[in-house]
């Protein structure tokens, strides 16, 4: 058995196994910290709320704001006498001592301040729930169960061997409402990587249940940049630990035990977005990859003009001159390129350098055509690279969007740029030529949600890396129109989906209806146990199936209306017999509307259902290849509010997907590359990609 691990190494290793490694094995700064990000905030934020809740304990005067009646008691009245109170006795005095020691210090404890009004906020409320469970004297200290809570656990890994685990959470509050404990972690910034922070909660939940024996929720509560709170179930969290936790403790001791020159060392970070965050970004790339030529992170908040990023390179291959990253200089005078750099290969070693090489040429390929830019920043998505640029003054926005053929040829990439005017700067979406799949296993884990959770289908992966969910439930994103030709990745889509449904809803939950008239599609979701039907794959069957959902809505409203309630949520709150969500996935809706009598059948059935199903819990998601004004009529597309675009034949195909002259979709790159349109947001997605279909 290895050592005992710490909690936070688990998190560091789903994070970045290259960091744990090194952290473990020479010290050093662990933390992934934002550009721009005030050090040693945490440790204020920590020590402020945790005496923030011993005086809320202990002092008798806050009893006295809970003595009203349950009834009478306004949480936001409650929270600003809380605020008052805890701001003269404990926030403005340390705020007084530190800015004496370090005035700069100052700007980010005010805004550290502004997201614990946020965690006051949200104590109020829960304090103001449990009043309704006990008196007025008592609910301080049984909301507010414990601090700094230490816990282990010896976990059984698959090989056999076993492994200590021990942590220490922050605090272990008690929701009389759902009758649950709960362990609260305080996050002074919101989490980079929400699957290292699931694993980092779940242990500690795991971990106090076996030690008392029940149940335990847990919740997130993090400040900056503003006040957020993630909760998670405990069925989700005993899950991830059983699915994940022992196979990533025997990675770890096969990691933390690897010395150079023996074996493959530990992995890269699946997100390299993360690398740019990194506090040992340079000694990572000359520890496990000596040869590499190590990057400066670039900081998307400043700006860096063409002749700074030439400087920036040429110094890169000159380590000797300085050091950018640490910003420290070597004493020895820096020097400017003699002349005119050449362009940046592109045969770079790593994604990074790869990069930082296309956005130099893409910049100095416009300043050829007289258009002077700013690099601002880069972002990697998994099919693309987006280069954000700021035009020089005096140069228009226009001058860079008419370019768009130019530099697709003097560039030599197969797609033409996606240039788009953003807050700030011009985003330039160039194809990645170390292309990445989006795996399915790595943003969804199986879980079991229980009737009332929401119902959520996975999208699409963001430039952040961050998994993109539509709920159902709510009335922008209740039916979905998804559009995409041959080789956009739409049945793949269509898969991943609908994985991500059955991966997380039990079949007594969730049931699904499936049609497939080109019967490619859905074959390994032939005899699942969420299938209400067997798949539809003719035209009398589409028709059968659509009256059967339209009949299934009238007579769930007849029951809302007999409970007087007004939809599927509210009815299963207060039923013993919970009703399931029905989803239909419709695909290639244009095989269906060749005749005039099934096309108008099933025209008029998607009106209904897409006008009154939402709040019955039946949901439509319809695809089709060729989405032409004769196939998505204006009757259809405004009864399916969620629209996903992948590769298009033509712009009028993605105008009709999308609404208005949104024909960015023909230039989409394929194989899942999509456009989600979120609100009035229009997202650059990945779809997730499935290779193997298990149920």
């Amino acid at each position: 058995m290895t050592s005992s691990l710490s909690v936070s190494k688990v998190r560091i290793a789903f994070e970045c196994p290259r960091l744990l490694y090194l952290g473990h094995h020479f010290g050093g700064m662990v933390m992934f910290l934002p550009p721009g990000k005030t050090l040693g905030i945490g440790s204020a934020f920590h020590q402020l709320s945790d005496q923030f809740v011993r005086q809320l304990r202990s002092d008798p005067k806050f009893e006295t704001l809970l003595i009203e009646a349950p009834d009478q008691l306004d949480s936001v009245a409650i929270a600003q006498k809380l605020e008052q109170q805890l701001y003269q006795t404990i926030f403005f005095p340390y705020l007084q001592q530190a800015i004496a020691e370090k005035p700069d210090k100052a700007q980010a404890l005010h805004q550290l301040w502004q997201g614990l009004k946020g965690l006051i906020q949200r104590w109020a409320e829960l304090l103001v729930s449990n009043r309704r469970s006990c008196n007025a004297q008592k609910v301080m200290q049984k909301t507010f169960l414990a601090q700094e809570l230490s816990v282990k656990h010896t976990f059984s890994l698959p090989d056999g061997e076993q492994q200590l685990v021990q942590g220490r959470f922050d605090s272990l509050v008690y929701d009389f409402a759902n009758h649950r404990l709960c362990v609260v972690e305080y996050k002074t910034y919101q989490s980079p990587d929400p699957s290292a922070q699931l694993a980092q909660v779940a242990l500690y939940s795991y971990m106090l249940r076996e030690k008392i024996g029940v149940p335990i929720d847990s919740a997130v509560y993090s400040v900056l940049p503003d006040w957020q709170e993630q909760v998670y179930p405990w069925a989700q969290l005993e899950d991830t630990v059983h699915k994940l936790i022992p196979q990533k403790l025997m990675h770890i001791r096969d990691w933390l035990a690897w010395s150079p020159g023996q074996g493959e060392p530990p992995p890269k970070t699946l997100r390299l977005d993360l690398c740019d965050m990194c506090p040992q970004y340079k000694k990572c790339q000359t520890y496990f990859e000596p040869q590499a030529t190590a990057r400066p992170a670039v900081d998307p908040d400043v700006s860096i003009t063409s002749e700074q990023y030439n400087k920036s390179s040429y110094q890169r291959t000159n380590p000797k001159k300085s050091d950018k990253r640490t910003g420290k200089s070597t004493g020895v005078k820096e020097s400017k390129p003699k002349s005119t750099k050449p362009l940046p290969t592109l045969s770079t070693s790593s994604p990074a350098n790869k990069s930082d090489a296309i956005a130099a040429q893409l910049v100095e390929t416009l300043k050829s055509f007289g258009v002077g830019v700013d690099l601002q920043g880069i972002a990697l998505a998994p099919a693309f690279l987006r280069v954000k640029l700021k035009p020089q003054l005096g140069v228009k926005v226009n001058s860079i969007l008419r370019l768009t053929d130019d530099l697709r040829v003097q560039l030599g990439i197969e797609a033409p740029p996606m240039i788009a005017p953003q807050t700030g700067y011009v985003s330039v979406d160039l194809p990645r030529p170390d292309r990445q799949s989006a795996l399915f296993e790595q943003y969804i884990q199986p879980l079991t949600l229980t009737p009332n959770d929401p119902v959520k289908i996975a999208i699409g992966v963001d430039l952040e890396g961050n998994l993109v969910e539509a709920d159902l439930s709510d009335p922008n994103t209740c039916h979905f129109l998804v559009g995409g030709t041959t080789g956009s990745g739409k049945s793949e889509f269509l898969r991943s989906l609908l994985l991500s449904l059955l991966k997380r809803h039990s079949p007594e939950h969730l049931q699904i209806v499936l049609v497939d008239p080109k019967r490619v599609t859905f074959p390994e979701f032939e005899d699942n146990p969420w299938l209400l039907k067997p798949i539809v794959k003719d035209t009398e069957g589409a028709i059968t199936l659509m009256e059967s959902l339209m009949n299934e809505m009238d007579r769930r409203y007849q029951k809302f209306e007999q409970s007087r309630c007004t939809d599927l949520t509210r009815y299963n709150q207060k039923s013993n017999s919970p009703i399931s969500r029905i989803i239909c996935i419709f695909d290639e809706y244009a095989d269906f509307m060749a005749e005039k009598e099934s096309r108008t059948a099933i025209e008029q059935s998607i009106k209904r259902l897409g006008a009154m199903a939402r709040a019955a819990g039946i949901h439509l998601i319809i695809a089709t290849q060729r989405p032409d004004a004769q196939v998505v009529t204006p009757l259809i597309r405004s009864n399916l509010p969620g629209r996903v675009a992948l590769r298009t034949a033509s712009d009028a195909d993605s105008a009709i997907i999308l609404g208005g002259k949104q024909g960015d979709a023909v230039n989409l790159l394929g194989k899942g590359d999509l456009l989600y349109l979120r609100g009035a947001q229009l997202l650059r997605l990945q779809s997730l990609f499935a290779p193997e279909i298990t149920l």
